[in-house]
């Protein structure tokens, strides 16, 4: 114990000097990292030798003194700068710095280049020293917020005196007094005596012994006080409270978030004391565990402790008796207790350990760009070394002029010496082919992403006042790549907002089902609900006084249950035991917001259920009124009756059920038990075989509407029996090793032979709108895994409503115990479906909207099936099946596009099959697999062939799954497939999967803020991911690739410039550009417009991105950032490098004219400065040209860059008197020359690119390209010249004028553009296979009948989509038509409605029929395959070929 505190005590003088250290998390299946040991806290009473160290001192405990700021003031300066040169670049050119002062290789000022750098490293600086200033000031705030701790010669006997607390000297400057001041430290002299104790009369809150102090001043071992409405300041073993049950209660909110009021109990030992002077007599020592990050466990006991120390009495203390730092007292006059955690060692401290640390991806491929521009720089280097030694060792030449004469004669010169010089000389002229200013740029633009994410009125929500939070900046691109997305169930999709609808009592099924209108009180679903109600209520009045009934807002509504109870017969008992049951069954609080009406009663329970439960008892008769102590009132059917609470056997994840055992009035004891049915069922009693199976058909069914399901049960227990276990329980709860185990265990013995009682059914609505985003997001080619702790049955339900599967599906469903049986399962269905359904993912190269990307790859996840066997399972038959599956020979073509509409059913999961059903090995299919199969399947030897049946389904459904095996899914998927995962969860078993994806998104909901807490991005509804993806997400995709790609581009330009001079001065790295151009390139003259295309540009308006979802594809297939268009983009420049190098010297320098002095107007400097406006010009008009959407932001900052370049000119000629600028105006402006080469240098660099841009737009169009002619279409002729028009009623032009006016029509939404995997005799426009097979449609057609079709057609007007609005999004009310054009194309449906709800199509030699109607518009595919089996991306206009021959064979028909 000395020892574990003197290394405490060091690690707090540690903390406050250099910051906290890294906390781990609570893991994945909720296990917490535990630090430091045991502890033994001694009150009143001075703690024995045994507990002190070497010195004779108590064990040092951390200060109440928090801070989440990373740096202090003595670590600032190191750490920051240690962190910045952790990257290359910066490493690189503090490098090149160094050279610089070298004599022999220096070019230019080493103090321009130093400038450069430590602009850079100080505005890094200032960013992170501002950011960590506000968590600095928040860290202040908390530590001095009041707190009431004894005091008043009160000694804590855990703290030191206040002298050993204070810094001494100049250590006052850094270091503050935090514990030194509060309660007194040191020994115990003379304790108060329980005769002065007992004296003491006055109140405890009432009492001046009491002293106000700060927080950061609270130590182990001091007695707090804590009145209604105070904070906790750190984690409180409650003594004393002043409820009449000795309990108080707290809202952890800033905690978890959970609203409920939650009760906390004090320790039965200390809750006869009611003043301060108890407390100060009252000696004991608490036993508490090691600090660790279980929030909803806690282990120790109170000792009392006797005139000679020794114990007492002892009694177990557990979380119910503890109180955490950050809850709130609600509604409790005073607690008291004793502090035991603090500071770092508090338990939501440890839980606030940081997010991983996660990059995006585009940045993880910026690390090999910039390895290949470092293999550039040394090829360059080398060449020009090489180059200029040869040249130095001829002697006689002209490279003399360019050359710093560093050797005197002839005799000395050295060839290879010279070309070793040259380069680390080249090494500084080329230094910036890699921007040192990018990443500060990226962090600038990233900022103001997350600004227009947070700033998003379309994703506030009203009802938490809550709006979309990026917390990781850096991820916003990522959110234009996503590929899966993994979701919890419960208050993710659904509200978390619950209400008994059923109920199954003896077989008998009441509760009438209200759809949400029907709630809602609109139209004629209000007028039923209402009906129903008073009809229930008029029942009531007839058969008893109720006023506690709440029937204007009852959800659960049946007469048929007063009809069975005034019976007065078999039934009746049932239903009075039942609902029994529920009202005294919970660890509910009634509370009654309004005191004018006593009688109207609401319940704040842990879980959103449990209320919902006693709500409903409530409703039909069996009123919880109020808990006082150990007592339970109650109104049953207008009686009064009061019941005894003896035990409360707690609900946990591993039980699956909650009970407890109550006192009748006619003294009988009764065990009350709800649960899972899995949890329940195997625990009745014999004889109600009839009873159970009735019951769990009900359940099935209850289950099949969506609706959560449990068990109730009871059972009459014997006085000796309950305390025979109560002696058990109570020495199982005292035991401070393995309590968890030893607690279940006895529980467990008494919830044996149960009557069954009856089962329910909660509604768990499904939130606004998720039925149209994951349709929205399916359009989009993401695909979606639930992962849900509920039941397959209501899963499925779930997926079933929600849109997620359709009828259409052929489900697989996995449920095994063991995993042989899981194996088995997946083998059977690997076999029966792998030859129809390839492989979806992208990586996969498989069927539907992900075809053709890379069919000729492996996939990560065959390479991890060859790494992840055992030797010994090489002749495994999953093994070689997975193989053989894997292959690409094995795919079929005709494989069905992403997300067709399906809908799962259940069926038998040992692979056998009902004769009335047929196994449809064509159509979508639906994995469904529990958390037992789930287990075995994640196993490394089985994983494979687990995501060998995955990646082959349009749903996955994860059911009764753990937090752990949450996040292992998401790693599996991840790391496995490569593809990019989004997880989204809004409670504290989500918070392992979110840390695990690339991208975490977290709902503030009703089930805790820690998913929000550790989330990437926060938003307060799932449709909102819809615009977060869609929109921002697209957007920030678009502009961060075009931001890091034109960088690259306009660097090479520049350097490669100064390579291609080294031609014409015989390689002697002559640097072409004065010095001062070269630092201030990067950092002044080009900053401006990369940063605008990062910040503002914008291919479509946003409402175009969720109206045509498939846009979103091209980010999954990872086009706009690629290798490819990397090297592209540097061909460009090298290209233009050259360009403007040779026009420059062979048109200003060889044809320059004289000046009026007779002079030669061209040197070398002149001719620089005529080479550095070129360069400027040409690459701000080239990252122009690559602008989407022009604005005057973007000539704004190009004229800009324009302008600081003629500053610079002038202010160095201003400053300086050189050749570079003196003069060079009457030089360089006054000859004609230069002013033809501002003409010519941009238009011979950029006219290749703009006529590549050209032909690509016109013959070669992008989904993109096409609704911008439509755009412009609409603009053009008016909202109502745009309505009723055939072809002839308008002019296209570019792609939609081509897909008009010719047989070949453009690329369909999602395509993907040309691959060099793809055969050459298809690469050309208006190649035609008659092979092609095609699914996933977006219609396509002559403008007229379109435009014809969407005007007679409206847009659906629900929630999110009305006038001005479309999914939520806003637009312009003059876009009206384009609108509702654009939804006509892209969705699938003749209403309007989203797709996901429409039509199903079927393939018919080798073309795509359509089940529609035959005047409806004819569908096509984003991408499809290849007949033969390869896979091929879309690339022309074969599809209006295809459609030509459907329609002539449907003419022919008729």
């Amino acid at each position: 114990m000395a020892a574990a505190g003197n290394r405490n005590h060091a690690a707090s003088w540690t903390r406050r000097l250099f910051g906290p250290k890294r906390r781990g998390a609570a893991s994945a299946d909720g296990a917490g990292d535990e630090t430091g040991s045991e502890r033994t806290i001694y009150v009143n009473a001075n703690p024995p030798k045994s507990a002190l160290d070497r010195h004779g001192r108590v064990p040092q405990y951390p200060a109440n003194q928090i801070r989440t700021a990373k740096y202090t003031v003595v670590s600032f300066v190191p750490k920051n700068l240690f962190e910045q040169f952790r990257r290359a670049a910066n490493i690189y050119f503090l490098f090149l710095l160094i050279l610089q002062f070298i004599p022999a290789v220096t070019t230019g000022m080493p103090g321009l280049s130093a400038l450069a750098l430590f602009t850079i490293v100080l505005l890094t600086m200032a960013k992170d020293g501002y950011e960590d200033s506000k968590r600095s000031a928040s860290d202040r705030e908390a530590n001095r917020a009041r707190a009431v701790v004894l005091g008043r010669g009160w000694v804590n006997v855990n703290k030191p005196p206040a002298h050993m607390l204070r810094p001494r000297g100049v250590l006052r400057l850094v270091f503050s007094d935090s514990g030194a001041g509060g309660s007194i430290g040191g020994r115990l002299s003379q304790p108060v005596t329980e005769a002065e104790a007992e004296a003491d009369t006055e109140a405890m809150d009432a009492d001046d012994t009491w002293l106000e102090t700060e927080w950061r001043h609270v130590h182990v071992g001091d007695m707090v006080l804590l009145r209604d409405g105070d904070a906790v300041p750190a984690d409180v073993v409650v003594f004393a409270a002043s409820g009449a049950d000795d309990s108080c209660f707290v809202e952890t909110k800033n905690l978890d978030g959970e609203t409920n009021l939650k009760t906390k109990a004090a320790v039965s030992l200390t809750s006869h004391l009611r003043s301060a002077a108890q407390l100060a007599s009252f000696a004991c020592a608490i036993s508490a565990e090691a600090p660790s990050t279980h929030l909803y466990s806690f282990k120790g006991t109170v000792s009392r402790l006797g005139s000679g120390g020794e114990s007492d009495g002892c009694e177990p203390v557990s979380i119910d008796n503890l109180v955490l730092r950050g809850s709130v007292v609600r509604n409790t006059q005073w607690a008291a207790g004793v502090v035991v955690f603090t500071g770092d060692e508090t338990k939501i401290m440890m839980n606030g350990g940081e997010t991983p640390s996660k990059r995006s991806r585009i940045e993880r491929m910026m690390n090999g760009q910039v390895v290949t521009q470092f293999c550039l720089l040394f090829a360059l280097c080398l060449a020009s070394a090489v180059a200029g030694g040869v040249y130095y060792g001829r002697g006689a030449s002209f490279q003399a002029a360019f050359v710093v004469d560093y050797q005197k004669t002839a005799a000395e010169r050295s060839a290879a010496r010279y070309g070793f010089l040259t380069f680390w000389t080249a090494l500084i002229l080329y230094q910036t082919v890699v921007p040192i200013s990018l990443y500060v740029t990226i962090e600038v633009v990233k900022s103001f992403q997350a600004y227009f994410i947070n700033q998003d009125v379309d994703m506030y929500d009203a009802a938490t006042d809550r709006r979309c939070v990026p917390k990781s900046w850096n991820l916003s691109d990522d959110l234009g790549q996503v590929e899966y997305v993994f979701s919890d169930k419960t208050g993710t999709l659904t509200q978390n907002v619950m209400a008994l609808r059923q109920c199954s009592i003896r077989g008998r099924v009441y509760g009438q089902l209200l759809s949400d209108d029907d709630d809602d009180g609109g139209g004629d679903g209000g007028a039923r609900a209402a009906e129903l109600r008073r009809a229930m209520d008029a029942k009531a009045a007839q058969f008893f006084d109720h006023p506690y009934r709440q029937g204007d807002t009852a959800a659960f509504v049946d007469a048929a249950v007063y009809d069975d109870l005034q019976a007065d017969g078999t039934q009746a008992r049932a239903v009075i035991e039942f609902f029994t049951v529920l009202a005294l069954c919970h660890t509910a609080v009634s509370h009654t917001p309004d005191a004018a009406r006593p009688q109207h009663i609401e319940y704040k329970a842990q879980s959103p259920d449990e209320a919902a439960l006693v709500a409903a008892a409530r409703d039909v008769g069996f009123t919880f009124v109020r808990r006082t102590g150990d007592r339970l009132e109650c109104s049953f059917l207008g009686h009064v009756q009061t019941y005894r609470l003896l035990a409360t056997l707690a609900f946990t994840s591993a039980r699956k059920r909650m009970s407890v055992v109550v006192r009748r009035s006619d003294g009988r004891i009764v065990l009350l038990c709800k649960g899972a049915d899995s949890a329940v069922v195997g625990r009745l009693g014999g004889g109600q075989e009839r009873l159970r199976q009735a019951t769990l058909d009900d359940l099935e069914q209850f289950a099949g509407r969506g609706l959560r399901t449990l068990c109730v049960a009871y059972r009459i227990l014997g006085e000796d029996e309950y305390a025979a276990w109560r002696l058990d329980y109570d020495r199982a709860a005292a035991s401070l090793r393995d309590r968890e185990a030893a607690v279940e265990a006895v529980c467990d013995r008494l919830e044996q032979a149960l009557q069954l009682a009856g089962g329910t059914a909660i509604e768990d609505k499904l939130q606004t709108g998720v039925p149209e985003t994951l349709a929205q997001l399916a359009l989009a080619g993401i695909k979606l895994w639930v992962l849900t702790g509920d039941k397959p049955e209501t899963a499925v339900s779930i997926g079933y409503s929600c849109n997620l599967l359709t009828p259409a599906t052929q489900p697989i469903v996995v449920s095994a115990a063991d995993a042989d049986g899981t194996r088995g399962q997946l083998e059977r269905a690997l076999r029966e479906f792998a030859d129809a359904h390839a492989d979806l993912s992208y990586v996969g190269g498989g069927g539907g909207a992900l075809a053709g990307v890379r069919a000729a790859e492996p996939g990560a996840w065959r390479r991890l099936l060859r790494r992840g066997a055992p030797p010994g399972a090489l002749k495994d038959p999953a093994y070689d099946m997975a193989r053989r599956v894997a292959a690409p020979g094995g795919r079929r073509s005709g494989v069905r596009g992403v997300w067709d509409d399906v809908r799962t059913r259940n069926v038998p999961s040992d692979g056998r099959r009902p004769s009335e059903r047929r196994v449809r090995r064509d159509a979508p299919l639906a994995l469904v697999i529990d958390g037992a199969a789930l287990k075995h399947a994640l196993a490394a030897d089985m994983a494979p062939l687990f995501l060998a049946v995955a990646v082959r389904c349009r749903a996955v459904l994860c059911c009764r799954v753990s937090p752990l095996q949450k996040a292992l899914v998401v790693r599996l998927v991840r790391d496995a497939l490569g593809a990019l995962c989004l997880a989204v969860g809004d409670g504290a078993n989500d918070v392992g999967m979110i840390q695990a994806a690339d991208v975490g998104v977290g709902i503030s909901g009703l089930e805790g803020l820690q998913a929000s807490m550790a989330a990437d991005y926060t938003i307060g509804q799932f449709r909102f991911l819809q615009k977060l993806l869609l929109v921002h997400g697209r957007w920030s995709y678009l502009r961060i690739s075009s931001l890091v790609l034109n960088f690259f581009y306009k660097n090479v330009v520049f350097t490669l410039a100064l390579f291609w001079f080294q031609v014409f001065c015989q390689w002697s790295v002559a640097n072409l550009f004065d010095y001062a151009l070269v630092t201030l390139y990067n950092m002044l003259f080009t900053s401006l417009p990369p940063g605008a295309l990062g910040v503002f540009d914008q291919d479509l308006p946003a409402v175009v991105g969720v109206v045509v979802p498939q846009l979103y594809k091209r980010g999954i297939y990872r086009l706009e950032y690629s290798m490819a268009r990397f090297w592209a983009y540097i061909a460009d420049g090298l290209y233009q490098a050259a360009a403007v190098v040779l026009l420059v010297v062979y048109v200003y320098y060889d044809g320059a004219s004289g000046q009026r002095n007779g002079l030669d107007s061209a040197d070398k400097d002149d001719l620089g400065t005529v080479g550095a406006f070129c360069v400027v010009l040409t690459t701000n008009l080239y990252m122009g040209l690559n602008n989407r959407n022009w604005t005057w932001v973007m000539p704004a900052a190009q004229l800009c860059g324009l302008a600081l370049l003629v500053a610079v000119f002038f202010a160095y000629g201003a400053m300086f008197d050189d050749a570079f600028s003196a003069g060079a105006a009457s030089r360089v402006f006054a000859q004609p020359a230069f002013w033809l080469l501002m003409a010519l240098v941009p238009t011979v660099c950029l006219l290749p690119h703009f006529v590549a841009k050209f032909v690509r737009s016109a013959w070669y169009p992008t989904d993109t390209d096409v609704v911008h002619e439509i755009m412009h279409m609409f603009r053009q002729r008016g909202k109502g010249r745009g309505r009723g028009r055939g072809r002839g009623g308008g002019h296209s032009t570019g792609a939609l004028n081509h897909a008009l006016t010719t047989a070949h029509k453009e690329v369909p939404f999602g395509a993907v553009p040309e691959h060099k995997h793809v055969p050459r005799k298809f690469r050309h426009p208006g190649a035609v296979h008659a092979g092609y097979s095609m699914d996933g449609a977006i219609p396509l057609d002559d403008l007229g009948p379109h435009e014809h079709s969407a005007s007679s057609s409206a847009l659906p007007h629900d929630g999110l989509t009305k006038p001005g609005v479309y999914q939520g999004t806003r637009y312009p009310p003059s876009d009206a038509a384009l609108v509702q054009y654009l939804h006509s194309l892209a969705h699938m449906h003749d209403d309007g409605a989203l797709a996901g709800l429409g039509s199903v199509h079927r393939e018919a030699q080798g073309d795509v029929a359509l089940v529609r109607d035959q005047g409806a518009a004819s569908a096509r595919s984003s991408v499809y395959n290849l007949a033969d089996g390869s896979l091929t991306p879309n690339t022309g206009y074969a599809f209006a070929h295809q459609e030509q021959s459907r329609r002539r064979r449907v003419l022919r028909r008729r």
